[in-house]
């Protein structure tokens, strides 16, 4: 099992260091929710990721409607709780969190089909075995564009070129 871990983390940093020496990207969104989308994310829970990662995604439903986070020195967010299915058919709670600023005010009402690509993040998550930010146009170096799908509307539509 260590040998795993291991092995999983020099993986994920030799996709890390990839991700770096290239700029933004568009990674487009999958045709269907299943558990393979969120592979990464179930492996990086797996492993007991503790600092942020970047190009994660994540599929599922929403447990509840969004509900709004106050604005603080980010701004003010939106919280999308959903179900996700990893693969070997575990559930966990994850949440998506956009920035009224940066994504728009992106809401979801219960049950609602939700695609997510950004940064995991690991800490401060509350009941929630992970989360998802940073679901807009890259802002960092060696991070992908990211996006939030609601019941099929992409926010952003696109991402502009550099």
């Amino acid at each position: 099992m260590r040998l795993r871990i291991i092995a999983i983390t020099l993986l994920l940093a030799a996709l890390s260091l990839g991700a770096r020496r290239r700029t933004a990207r568009d990674v487009p969104v999958p045709q269907s929710c299943t558990p393979d989308v969120n592979q990464k994310l179930s492996i990086l829970i797996g492993s007991g990721a503790q600092g942020p990662v970047d190009n994660v995604m994540v599929c599922g439903v929403t447990i509840s409607a969004s509900r709004p986070q106050p604005g603080g020195r980010h701004g003010a967010h939106e919280i999308l709780p959903l179900t996700v299915v990893f693969p070997g058919g575990s559930t966990k709670l994850v949440e998506v969190v956009t920035n009224d600023d940066l994504d728009g005010k992106i809401t979801a009402p219960v049950k609602a089909a939700v695609f997510a690509y950004g940064q995991a993040f690991f800490d401060n998550t509350g009941h929630f075995a992970a989360g998802i930010h940073d679901v807009h146009c890259s802002t960092h170096r060696g991070a992908d564009n990211g996006w939030v799908v609601v019941n099929g509307k992409k926010y952003p539509a696109s991402c502009p070129s550099y």
